[in-house]
């Protein structure tokens, strides 16, 4: 039986989150649970996020740790609660990493671009249920970085650029992340997760920036 892919708009549009070099993002919003300070960050990671990902369920070690200068600064803004302190590295590498952040009801994505970051904050339900949208920016090179966090057992997510062009990437401790050059024609992100398969639409900072500007 052939599985039947369900398209999904972000929910609050467009997002963005501007820490040293970051310039941007596409991702989801939750109104029942707004941003910024006057959510209590919260003091442990909830049991419906280790659940879902099995990446906030193993000890946290030194490599964890975000560092001290942009603990600092996500801490203090503590989107939908988040804590800094219990972060997990998901993938790492000598340009950007990715770590997961958790949150209050959300789980946080950040993907370090220079000495900043980028992040999303998909509810915890969207993840568990294979509906948490990617995320997309510009990074150091001026080329996309498009990322986002996943289930466990969801092992490849699917991009789409151009008219065809289609390339598999592999999940690492429940994160996506590749780079694009500036310029190529963005599509969606597809995957089959515990809902099914989905496919979310991405698009190109610079020119979110240009429209918005």
């Amino acid at each position: 039986m052939r599985a039947t892919i369900k398209r999904y708009l972000p929910f609050g549009g467009i997002a963005f989150v501007l820490l040293a070099l970051s310039v941007g993002a596409i991702a989801d919003t939750d109104s029942t649970n707004p941003r910024g300070a006057g959510v209590e960050q919260v003091t442990e990671i909830e049991p419906a996020a280790r659940e879902a990902m099995s990446v906030l369920q193993r000890g946290r070690v030194e490599a964890d740790a975000l560092s001290p200068y942009l603990a600092e600064k996500l801490g203090r803004q503590a989107n939908f609660g988040m804590n800094p302190n219990l972060s997990r590295i998901s993938i790492g590498n000598a340009t950007s990493s990715l770590y997961v952040i958790p949150a209050r009801g959300h789980v946080c994505a950040a993907l370090t671009v220079g000495a900043g970051a980028n992040v999303t904050c998909p509810p915890t339900a969207d993840i568990a249920n294979g509906r948490a949208a990617p995320a997309t920016v510009v990074n150091e090179t001026r080329d996309v970085a498009i990322y986002g966090v996943v289930p466990d057992d969801v092992e490849t997510v699917s991009v789409q650029t151009g008219k065809t062009e289609s390339t598999r990437v592999r999940t690492e401790h429940n994160g996506y992340y590749t780079v694009v050059p500036a310029g190529t024609p963005l599509r969606t992100v597809s995957y089959a997760g515990p809902s099914g398969s989905v496919e979310f639409p991405i698009y190109d900072p610079t020119l979110v920036m240009e429209r918005d500007g």
